[in-house]
Order: C-alpha cells, then sequence, then structure tokens
C-alpha cells in the first residue's frame, strides 16, 4: 500500500508559512544570526585601513563605504534577480541569504582576511552541524515505496492517476522544489488524483531503473512523473533527442501545463459524482 495513513487534505503553504518554517529550522536562523554579525564589523572597521587598499581591480573603491555600496548593489540586484527567478518561495528566500552571506564574506576580506577566515569556518560548521531543512512531505503527500509503486500506481488499468515526486534529501533543489509540489497536491488531489513522494536517495535501485542521476548537482532532480493508468505518461524534466535534459527548472505553472492537471481535477471529480449517482 502506499501508506499506512494517507495525509489529510492539506491547505496551500503561504509566504508566512514558508518564512515561520526556515526561520524555525537551526540552519537558516543561525546562518541569518550570523551574516547579521556584520552590524558590528560595519561600527569596528568602517574607520580604520583595510587590508583591500591597495587592490586595483575595482578602480576607485577603496574606502569602507564605497566597498559597502559597491558590493551591497551587486548583491542587491543578483540576490533580488535569483529570488525573482526563482522555483519556489522558499528558494527566493535562500538565494536572498546566500547573496547576503557573499557581501558579508566580500566586506570581511576587504576588512581583514583573518576575519574573513573567522566567517568561513563559522559558516562551515553550521553547514557540517545543522541539516538544510526540507518540508515534511509525508504531511502533504503519500509516501511510497517502490513495492507501492508497483501495487498501487502501476497496476494495469489502475483507475488512478498518479503525480510521484522522485527526490533526494542531499538535493538542494530537492529541498527547495518541495514546496510546490506540497502546493499543487493541495489544490489538485482527489481520490482519482493523487500525489505521492517517492525517496530515490534511499532507493537507488529504482532510481537507475528510471535514468536519473543521484549526484548531489544532477540537473535530473528533483523528477516529477504522471502515471495513468498504469504507465508514465509524461516526466519533468524530460529527456530530449540527443539524451539531454529539457524542462529541468520546472515550475509549478509548468507542472499543471505539462500534466494538463486541470483537465484530470476536473475529469477526476466528474468520475467521482458519476459514481455517487450510482
Amino acid at each position: 500500500m502506499a501508506s499506512a495513513s494517507p495525509p489529510k487534505a492539506a491547505r496551500p503553504l503561504t509566504w508566512i508559512d514558508d518564512i515561520n518554517f526556515m526561520l524555525g529550522s537551526g540552519y537558516y536562523a543561525l546562518n541569518i544570526a550570523l551574516t547579521a554579525t556584520y552590524v558590528v564589523v560595519r561600527e569596528n572597521y568602517r574607520h580604520k585601513p583595510l587590508a583591500s587598499q591597495n587592490m586595483l581591480i575595482f578602480g576607485e573603491v577603496n574606502d569602507f563605504e564605497s566597498w559597502e555600496r559597491y558590493l551591497g548593489f551587486l548583491c542587491g540586484m543578483y540576490g533580488l534577480f535569483r529570488a525573482y527567478k526563482a522555483r519556489s518561495r522558499q528558494a527566493a528566500i535562500a538565494s536572498l541569504v546566500d547573496y547576503a552571506q557573499i557581501f558579508v564574506a566580500v566586506m570581511a576580506l576587504v576588512c581583514s582576511p583573518f576575519l574573513l577566515a573567522y566567517y568561513v569556518i563559522a559558516y562551515l560548521l553550521i553547514y557540517l552541524l545543522f541539516p538544510q531543512p526540507m518540508l515534511p512531505l509525508h504531511e502533504r503527500l503519500d509516501k511510497l515505496t517502490p513495492e507501492a509503486v508497483l501495487d498501487d500506481v502501476r497496476t494495469p488499468g489502475c483507475d488512478t492517476t498518479w503525480v510521484i515526486y522522485h527526490y533526494a534529501p542531499y538535493h538542494r533543489e530537492c529541498r527547495l522544489v518541495a514546496p510546490v509540489v506540497a502546493d499543487l497536491a493541495a489544490r489538485y488531489a482527489t481520490d482519482r488524483l493523487k500525489f505521492g513522494a517517492l525517496d530515490v536517495g534511499e532507493f537507488t535501485k529504482t532510481a537507475q531503473r528510471l535514468g536519473l542521476d543521484l549526484s548531489a548537482v544532477s540537473p535530473s532532480l528533483p523528477a516529477l512523473i504522471l502515471y495513468d493508468k498504469g504507465e508514465e505518461v509524461a516526466r519533468l524534466p524530460y529527456k530530449r533527442g540527443r539524451g539531454g535534459l529539457a524542462g529541468g527548472g520546472w515550475t509549478g505553472k509548468d507542472v499543471v501545463k505539462a500534466f494538463e492537471l486541470d483537465m484530470r481535477y476536473t475529469r477526476s471529480l466528474q468520475k467521482a459524482e458519476g459514481k455517487k449517482a450510482q
């Protein structure tokens, strides 16, 4: 069976939910707290000679406030652009945190190489000691195993359509895109249109059979596969003619269009109503 107790219908996540979830994790809370210590660094170094005073690669940028304005503009613009292009709200928040860290790290180098070393060590310790959070998918999607896929999903003529999220917990994009799938499940899941999650990082043979690369930077993860009547009918990302991948940066809108979820949702409701009428 897919799961001992299927998840209850959940409302779509909001910005507040995503912010609370990320700030509630030790990883992001400590990273933000460490980045905020830049206020102390600024007070201590803005009137002191800088370690970068003789660096000419940036022209006339040779005092603290000039460096701050220059780097603040660059990191701010890149961070906002990456947040705007992000695949999920959590990915947008993570991008802003990343570029804030880059800003602090470069400003630390400008002030003192030793200060940069302290920051690098501190960030590294947080990365090693505190796991990056991932939305608990089992609360919103059916938790699947390879056996459950064979029994419940790939049964020939199965009258339930399945959308299965294939992920590996150590893969950054898998963690950040999980809320997208959770939102789709909240909007479209019915008794005849179900959403499940399969940890291919744990079930590596299944990943090999599906042609999924399990490296931490794999472009084939996360993968979303649509099964209808027991057969795979669509996948994101999908393989192109010469073996390359297309649709690797898929978003919720891409899934709705490629998997025709609006049509399938309406059809599943009609089937349910027809069954009740009988």
